[in-house]
């Protein structure tokens, strides 16, 4: 009878894995959205409650960081310029990664192949390797401070994994389409235009919003191509406002609030293309 009651209290193997896995999620999850709450509430907390760790929950609530004197006009300028060179490079990697993307899912021989995975053998190599490289060649070619020397600079730094991306997803597109497609006498481009496109849609969705997330966040590169103020992107800008003995807490907080809103409107209204995307994408991959 003892020994039944030993039993009874000892957890099931499963139920013990279940608690696991739920304090690990549980943890996970902290790790990744206290840091996100704290910015949010930062931004509205006064100076004295920034500085004490203890205030979790702030008992006064303060719009000034969002308000002159402490928010200056060019901040919008940051922010535009993040939205001109992030826009922009999405639409030329776009232009460049489907076009490729569907060349090599369809073409055969070594040659190809080779070439679909020296795309991700790109991405073995750090890209701070490259920094040096691109600052001299665009100072040789004079486009320093420049939407057009970032842009240059962010293109072929996505354009490789998003081709494979699209590589991956179109290559499991039967061929077949495209035949009969040809045989009526469309073109190749008709053939992408009007059924691969179609078709690929998701992964599509998927590879923008990378290029969009990757290039928003960029800071590294963008430190060292621009350093005049009025053609700083938010990131550098941000970085710009911390230094010295004291940094403005408040105004980094509100303005790291601002910077985030734009990318979560277009992530959720594009969040079920993109899950589709991966899924689909990496099931295909496979």
């Amino acid at each position: 009878m003892v020994e039944q009651n030993k039993e009874r209290r000892l957890l099931k193997p499963e139920t013990a894995a279940r608690i696991i896995l739920y304090a690990y999620i549980i943890f996970y999850m902290f790790l990744m959205l206290f840091p996100i709450y704290w910015m949010f509430t930062g931004a509205f907390k006064e100076d004295i409650d920034i500085f004490n760790p203890a205030v979790i929950i702030p008992a006064r609530i303060t719009f000034k960081y969002f308000l002159p004197p402490y928010f200056d006009p060019i901040y919008w300028r940051w922010i535009g310029n993040s939205f001109i060179v992030s826009i922009l490079t999405t639409i030329v990697v776009t232009l460049i990664a489907v076009p490729a993307g569907y060349a090599l899912s369809r073409a055969r021989g070594i040659f190809f192949s080779s070439t679909s995975k020296l795309l991700v053998f790109t991405y073995t190599f750090p890209s701070t390797f490259l920094l040096v490289g691109f600052a001299k060649l665009l100072a040789a070619l004079g486009l320093l401070n420049s939407y057009a020397g970032l842009i240059m600079t962010y293109v072929p730094l996505n354009v490789p994994y998003v081709t494979y991306l699209v590589l991956s997803y179109m290559f499991a597109i039967p061929t077949d389409l495209d035949e009969a497609m040809l045989i009526d006498g469309y073109s190749r481009l008709d053939v992408l235009l009007k059924i691969v496109i179609p078709l690929s849609f998701p992964i599509i969705i998927t590879g923008i919003l990378w290029t969009f997330m990757w290039t928003w966040n960029e800071l590294l590169y963008a430190l060292v191509i621009v350093n005049q103020k009025e053609l700083l992107t938010m990131p550098v800008g941000l970085n710009t406002l911390q230094g010295g003995e004291i940094s403005p807490w408040g105004q980094v907080f509100a303005l790291s609030l601002l910077y985030t809103i734009p990318p979560m409107l277009i992530f959720y209204a594009l969040r079920k293309y993109y899950v589709t995307g991966l899924m689909k994408g990496a099931i295909k991959a496979a």
